[in-house]
């Protein structure tokens, strides 16, 4: 399975990693060590170039790591600097080292040629910081492939049937919104935007709390995520009384008061060829920062819901021989980025190097 490798992929949340810490990771199939320091945070092969024992198991000592089956030591940039008992370090004593940027309350690591890697192409990420919303970040492992778990985050027709008793609230007419909502589709120059419309949506709990609405009164629904490479779901949903707004040229909402938003931000990264992890965070916006329990553990409920359904497909398709999928309808954002994956393929392929990321 092909993946982009000039492109920053999320290593993890910024509290996952303790301070002097080393921390093992497995990214695009390669073994990496990541830890923090008070210069920073760094990323190296996690293999000292000795006898190949894992990093990871080694101690920080200031900016360096320290090799702890004979005590090598590495400076951030991958160069050895340091051999007990030895005086001439060889000067192919080294290990790979990716540029690593701490953003948007994420670790982000480069997979890439480190030549090219442009931190104006880390994705407007959020992060479970922004004092605009108040939310819970997570993190989720797969026994599936990244790219079955982008196709789920292209399509949210799935709501409902997979998350029938989480975000539809156990009501089929509130998940049929989904399906039978006026949807827009854009091209953007690394991904895709979907927007919807679902008028006359049924109350439910993830929208305004009681009293601020009729008991019963329907709500018009506007809700538009971004899918963005390499893995990225960036998503606002907001709820209107019926008709009490303008639409703008783009679609969406324009004037009206808006009764309730919630946002949420989810990355996916490749681990190995059939494993990934999905970060996210999710929740209302911060005025009604209370309620942020509530939606977390609405948020992972149903991105469990999500999972399961996900690692059933994947056993499904290794036991079927050469498996073909069939698209439909509901798969036309699933096309649409995989056009413009194939595309920012094909670029990275064309730059030459290690563009191109087969995972092992």
């Amino acid at each position: 399975m092909t993946y982009l490798r000039n492109a920053w992929y999320m290593a993890g949340w910024d509290r996952d990693f303790a301070p002097e810490t080393p921390k093992a990771e497995t990214i695009l199939g390669e073994p990496i060590v990541l830890y923090r320091t008070e210069s920073g945070t760094a990323a190296l092969a996690d293999r000292c170039v000795h006898r190949l024992a894992p990093l990871s198991l080694g101690r920080c000592e200031g900016k360096n790591l320290r090799c702890m089956y004979h005590g090598l030591l590495f400076d951030p940039s991958g160069m050895c600097i340091e051999i007990p008992g030895q005086e001439v370090i060889p000067k192919a004593a080294r290990v790979r080292a990716y540029p690593v940027v701490e953003r948007h309350a994420g670790v982000w690591i480069w997979m890439g040629d480190p030549a090219l890697a442009d931190e104006a192409l880390i994705p407007p990420f959020v992060g479970y910081r922004d004092s605009a919303w108040a939310m819970e970040p997570g993190r989720i492992d797969y026994q599936a492939p990244a790219r079955l778990i982008h196709d789920n985050l292209l399509d949210l027709s799935h709501i409902a049937y997979v998350h029938l008793n989480s975000f539809s609230g156990g009501n089929p007419a509130s998940g049929r919104g989904w399906i039978d909502a006026d949807t827009i589709y854009t091209t953007l120059p690394r991904g895709v935007r979907v927007s919807r419309w679902m008028k006359g949506m049924p109350p439910s709990a993830a929208g305004p709390a009681p009293g601020q609405v009729k008991a019963g009164e329907a709500m018009d629904v506007w809700t538009s995520y971004d899918f963005l490479a390499p893995g990225i779901f960036l998503q606002k949903t907001q709820r209107y009384r019926s008709g009490a707004y303008e639409v703008g040229e783009d679609g969406g909402p324009r004037g009206g008061e808006t009764l309730f938003e919630t946002f949420t931000c989810q990355a996916v990264t490749p681990l190995t060829e059939k494993t990934a992890c999905y970060f996210f965070a999710y929740g209302p916006w911060s005025r009604e920062s209370e309620r942020k329990a509530f939606f977390a553990d609405l948020g992972r409920r149903a991105f469990e819901e999500d999972r399961q359904m996900i690692e059933a497909q994947h056993r499904t398709i290794q036991a079927t021989e050469a498996p073909r999928m069939m698209p439909m309808a509901m798969d036309k954002a699933v096309l649409t980025y995989a056009g413009v994956l194939k595309r920012l393929l094909r670029e990275e392929a064309e730059a030459g190097g290690r563009a191109v990321a087969e995972v092992a």
